[in-house]
Protein backbone atom coordinates (compact mmCIF):
# COMPACT_ATOMS: atom_id res chain seq x y z
CA UNK A 1 0.00 0.00 0.00
CA UNK A 2 1.30 3.46 -0.94
CA UNK A 3 2.08 5.80 1.95
CA UNK A 4 -0.41 8.34 0.53
CA UNK A 5 -3.16 5.71 0.80
CA UNK A 6 -2.13 5.02 4.40
CA UNK A 7 -2.22 8.71 5.33
CA UNK A 8 -5.61 9.29 3.68
CA UNK A 9 -7.22 6.26 5.34
CA UNK A 10 -5.71 7.17 8.73
CA UNK A 11 -6.96 10.75 8.27
CA UNK A 12 -10.48 9.51 7.52
CA UNK A 13 -10.40 7.21 10.55
CA UNK A 14 -8.88 9.80 12.89
CA UNK A 15 -11.27 12.59 11.97
CA UNK A 16 -14.53 10.71 11.47
CA UNK A 17 -14.23 8.32 14.43
CA UNK A 18 -14.72 11.15 16.92
CA UNK A 19 -16.74 13.72 14.98
CA UNK A 20 -20.52 13.17 14.64
CA UNK A 21 -20.24 12.29 10.94
CA UNK A 22 -19.72 8.47 10.93
CA UNK A 23 -16.32 6.86 10.36
CA UNK A 24 -17.66 3.61 8.90
CA UNK A 25 -19.72 5.40 6.27
CA UNK A 26 -16.77 7.47 5.11
CA UNK A 27 -14.55 4.40 4.84
CA UNK A 28 -17.26 2.59 2.85
CA UNK A 29 -17.79 5.62 0.62
CA UNK A 30 -14.07 6.03 0.10
CA UNK A 31 -13.70 2.47 -1.13
CA UNK A 32 -16.83 2.81 -3.30
CA UNK A 33 -15.86 6.10 -4.94
CA UNK A 34 -12.12 5.57 -5.47
CA UNK A 35 -9.89 2.96 -7.01
CA UNK A 36 -7.93 2.42 -3.80
CA UNK A 37 -7.67 -1.30 -2.98
CA UNK A 38 -9.43 -2.66 0.10
CA UNK A 39 -7.13 -2.11 3.06
CA UNK A 40 -7.97 -5.44 4.70
CA UNK A 41 -8.90 -6.37 8.25
CA UNK A 42 -5.36 -6.10 9.60
CA UNK A 43 -5.05 -2.48 8.52
CA UNK A 44 -8.50 -1.71 10.00
CA UNK A 45 -7.23 -3.06 13.32
CA UNK A 46 -4.16 -0.82 13.16
CA UNK A 47 -6.33 2.25 12.49
CA UNK A 48 -8.76 1.45 15.31
CA UNK A 49 -5.91 0.78 17.73
CA UNK A 50 -4.42 4.19 16.94
CA UNK A 51 -7.78 5.84 17.71
CA UNK A 52 -8.13 3.81 20.91
CA UNK A 53 -4.72 4.84 22.24
CA UNK A 54 -5.46 8.49 21.36
CA UNK A 55 -8.64 8.60 23.46
CA UNK A 56 -6.92 6.76 26.32
CA UNK A 57 -4.14 9.35 26.35
CA UNK A 58 -6.51 12.32 26.15
CA UNK A 59 -8.76 11.10 28.97
CA UNK A 60 -5.94 9.80 31.15
CA UNK A 61 -7.08 11.86 34.14
CA UNK A 62 -10.60 10.39 34.10
CA UNK A 63 -9.16 6.90 33.68
CA UNK A 64 -6.82 7.44 36.64
CA UNK A 65 -9.88 8.19 38.76
CA UNK A 66 -11.45 4.92 37.57
CA UNK A 67 -8.34 2.97 38.53
CA UNK A 68 -8.12 4.78 41.89
CA UNK A 69 -11.71 3.69 42.68
CA UNK A 70 -12.77 7.21 43.71
CA UNK A 71 -16.49 8.07 43.79
CA UNK A 72 -16.13 9.98 40.54
CA UNK A 73 -14.11 7.12 39.06
CA UNK A 74 -16.77 4.58 40.05
CA UNK A 75 -19.41 6.66 38.27
CA UNK A 76 -17.28 6.72 35.12
CA UNK A 77 -16.78 2.96 35.43
CA UNK A 78 -20.53 2.36 35.77
CA UNK A 79 -21.10 4.44 32.64
CA UNK A 80 -18.42 2.56 30.69
CA UNK A 81 -19.72 -0.89 31.66
CA UNK A 82 -23.51 -0.50 31.63
CA UNK A 83 -23.79 1.67 28.51
CA UNK A 84 -21.46 -0.64 26.58
CA UNK A 85 -23.35 -3.89 27.22
CA UNK A 86 -26.09 -3.51 24.54
CA UNK A 87 -23.71 -2.73 21.65
CA UNK A 88 -22.00 -6.13 21.22
CA UNK A 89 -25.28 -8.00 21.78
CA UNK A 90 -27.24 -6.05 19.16
CA UNK A 91 -24.20 -5.96 16.90
CA UNK A 92 -23.76 -9.74 16.85
CA UNK A 93 -27.48 -10.28 16.23
CA UNK A 94 -27.80 -7.87 13.31
CA UNK A 95 -24.27 -7.78 11.82
CA UNK A 96 -25.12 -10.07 8.90
CA UNK A 97 -28.32 -8.19 8.05
CA UNK A 98 -26.53 -4.83 8.21
CA UNK A 99 -23.66 -6.07 6.05
CA UNK A 100 -26.07 -7.47 3.46
CA UNK A 101 -28.66 -4.71 3.19
CA UNK A 102 -27.30 -1.46 4.64
CA UNK A 103 -23.69 -1.10 3.51
CA UNK A 104 -24.67 0.75 0.36
CA UNK A 105 -24.59 4.40 -0.61
CA UNK A 106 -28.37 4.93 -0.56
CA UNK A 107 -28.76 3.58 2.98
CA UNK A 108 -25.75 5.57 4.15
CA UNK A 109 -27.22 8.75 2.64
CA UNK A 110 -30.60 8.25 4.35
CA UNK A 111 -29.06 7.50 7.76
CA UNK A 112 -26.69 10.45 7.38
CA UNK A 113 -29.58 12.88 6.90
CA UNK A 114 -31.96 11.39 9.48
CA UNK A 115 -29.42 11.42 12.31
CA UNK A 116 -28.18 14.88 11.37
CA UNK A 117 -31.72 16.19 11.86
CA UNK A 118 -32.04 14.27 15.14
CA UNK A 119 -28.79 15.83 16.40
CA UNK A 120 -30.11 19.27 15.44
CA UNK A 121 -33.34 18.66 17.37
CA UNK A 122 -31.48 17.36 20.43
CA UNK A 123 -29.03 20.27 20.50
CA UNK A 124 -31.74 22.88 20.00
CA UNK A 125 -33.81 21.47 22.90
CA UNK A 126 -31.00 20.56 25.31
CA UNK A 127 -31.55 21.35 29.02
CA UNK A 128 -27.99 21.30 30.47
CA UNK A 129 -29.48 19.84 33.66
CA UNK A 130 -27.42 16.67 34.21
CA UNK A 131 -23.79 15.79 34.81
CA UNK A 132 -21.80 12.61 34.27
CA UNK A 133 -21.17 11.98 37.96
CA UNK A 134 -24.81 11.99 39.10
CA UNK A 135 -26.70 10.50 36.15
CA UNK A 136 -29.14 7.68 36.87
CA UNK A 137 -28.93 4.06 35.75
CA UNK A 138 -31.98 4.57 33.48
CA UNK A 139 -30.21 7.40 31.68
CA UNK A 140 -27.08 5.30 31.19
CA UNK A 141 -29.11 2.38 29.79
CA UNK A 142 -30.91 4.76 27.39
CA UNK A 143 -27.59 6.09 26.11
CA UNK A 144 -26.30 2.53 25.73
CA UNK A 145 -29.36 1.47 23.73
CA UNK A 146 -29.08 4.52 21.49
CA UNK A 147 -25.43 3.67 20.85
CA UNK A 148 -26.49 0.37 19.26
CA UNK A 149 -28.00 2.32 16.35
CA UNK A 150 -24.42 3.04 15.29
CA UNK A 151 -24.10 -0.44 13.79
CA UNK A 152 -25.90 1.07 10.78
CA UNK A 153 -23.42 2.82 8.44
CA UNK A 154 -24.12 6.54 8.26
CA UNK A 155 -25.41 6.87 11.83
CA UNK A 156 -22.11 7.78 13.60
CA UNK A 157 -21.45 6.24 16.99
CA UNK A 158 -20.17 9.52 18.43
CA UNK A 159 -23.07 11.40 16.88
CA UNK A 160 -25.82 9.16 18.20
CA UNK A 161 -24.32 9.04 21.72
CA UNK A 162 -24.02 12.84 21.76
CA UNK A 163 -27.63 13.06 20.55
CA UNK A 164 -28.84 10.68 23.26
CA UNK A 165 -26.96 12.57 25.98
CA UNK A 166 -28.35 15.91 24.81
CA UNK A 167 -31.89 14.48 24.75
CA UNK A 168 -31.71 13.46 28.41
CA UNK A 169 -30.33 16.80 29.61
CA UNK A 170 -26.53 16.83 29.34
CA UNK A 171 -24.59 19.87 28.15
CA UNK A 172 -22.65 19.85 24.89
CA UNK A 173 -19.30 19.35 26.63
CA UNK A 174 -20.56 16.52 28.88
CA UNK A 175 -22.30 14.85 25.92
CA UNK A 176 -19.02 14.85 24.00
CA UNK A 177 -17.13 13.51 27.03
CA UNK A 178 -19.65 10.65 27.35
CA UNK A 179 -19.36 9.84 23.64
CA UNK A 180 -15.56 9.80 23.77
CA UNK A 181 -15.39 7.73 26.95
CA UNK A 182 -17.80 5.17 25.47
CA UNK A 183 -15.59 5.00 22.39
CA UNK A 184 -12.98 3.19 24.52
CA UNK A 185 -14.94 -0.07 25.02
CA UNK A 186 -16.61 0.31 21.60
CA UNK A 187 -13.32 0.55 19.69
CA UNK A 188 -11.78 -2.15 21.88
CA UNK A 189 -14.63 -4.58 21.16
CA UNK A 190 -14.50 -3.79 17.44
CA UNK A 191 -10.75 -4.45 17.43
CA UNK A 192 -11.19 -7.79 19.21
CA UNK A 193 -13.90 -8.79 16.71
CA UNK A 194 -11.72 -7.83 13.75
CA UNK A 195 -8.76 -9.70 15.28
CA UNK A 196 -10.84 -12.87 15.50
CA UNK A 197 -11.75 -12.45 11.82
CA UNK A 198 -8.09 -11.93 10.97
CA UNK A 199 -7.21 -15.29 12.52
CA UNK A 200 -9.51 -16.96 10.00
CA UNK A 201 -7.88 -15.35 6.97
CA UNK A 202 -4.62 -15.77 5.13
CA UNK A 203 -3.60 -12.14 5.58
CA UNK A 204 0.13 -11.62 5.71
CA UNK A 205 1.32 -9.31 8.48
CA UNK A 206 2.57 -6.14 6.79
CA UNK A 207 4.44 -4.57 9.68
CA UNK A 208 5.41 -1.29 7.99
CA UNK A 209 1.90 -0.54 6.71
CA UNK A 210 0.22 -1.43 9.99
CA UNK A 211 2.72 0.60 12.02
CA UNK A 212 2.31 3.69 9.85
CA UNK A 213 -1.48 3.29 9.89
CA UNK A 214 -1.43 3.08 13.69
CA UNK A 215 0.83 6.14 14.10
CA UNK A 216 -1.06 8.37 11.68
CA UNK A 217 -4.41 7.28 13.11
CA UNK A 218 -3.19 8.11 16.62
CA UNK A 219 -1.99 11.57 15.58
CA UNK A 220 -5.12 12.50 13.62
CA UNK A 221 -7.43 11.06 16.31
CA UNK A 222 -5.73 12.94 19.15
CA UNK A 223 -5.77 16.25 17.27
CA UNK A 224 -9.43 15.76 16.35
CA UNK A 225 -10.45 15.08 19.96
CA UNK A 226 -8.53 18.12 21.20
CA UNK A 227 -9.89 20.51 18.56
CA UNK A 228 -13.47 19.22 18.77
CA UNK A 229 -13.68 19.64 22.55
CA UNK A 230 -12.00 23.06 22.53
CA UNK A 231 -14.24 24.53 19.82
CA UNK A 232 -17.68 22.97 20.31
CA UNK A 233 -19.11 25.72 22.54
CA UNK A 234 -17.94 28.36 20.06
CA UNK A 235 -19.23 26.84 16.82
CA UNK A 236 -21.89 24.36 18.09
CA UNK A 237 -22.80 21.24 16.09
CA UNK A 238 -24.07 23.29 13.14
CA UNK A 239 -21.11 22.68 10.77
CA UNK A 240 -21.35 18.91 11.26
CA UNK A 241 -25.13 18.89 10.83
CA UNK A 242 -24.94 20.98 7.65
CA UNK A 243 -22.13 18.80 6.30
CA UNK A 244 -24.14 15.63 6.90
CA UNK A 245 -27.28 17.00 5.24
CA UNK A 246 -25.31 18.18 2.19
CA UNK A 247 -23.39 14.90 1.95
CA UNK A 248 -26.52 12.79 2.29
CA UNK A 249 -28.40 14.87 -0.27
CA UNK A 250 -25.58 14.69 -2.81
CA UNK A 251 -25.33 10.92 -2.39
CA UNK A 252 -29.06 10.52 -2.95
CA UNK A 253 -28.90 12.62 -6.12
CA UNK A 254 -25.87 10.95 -7.68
Amino acid sequence: MEILNIIILALIQGITEFLPISSSSHLVLFSELTSFPDQGIGFDIALHTGSLIAVLVYFKDELRKVLALTHEGNQYLRLLIVASIPLPIIGLIFIDYISLYMRNIQSIAIMTIIFALLLFFADKNRKDSKDVINCSLVVIIFIGLMQTLAIMPGVSRAGVVITAALLVGFSRSDSIKIAFLLSIPAIFMATIYQSMQLLNTNNVLLFREYTLGFLFSFIFSFLTIKLFISTINKISFAPYIIYRIILGSVLLIV
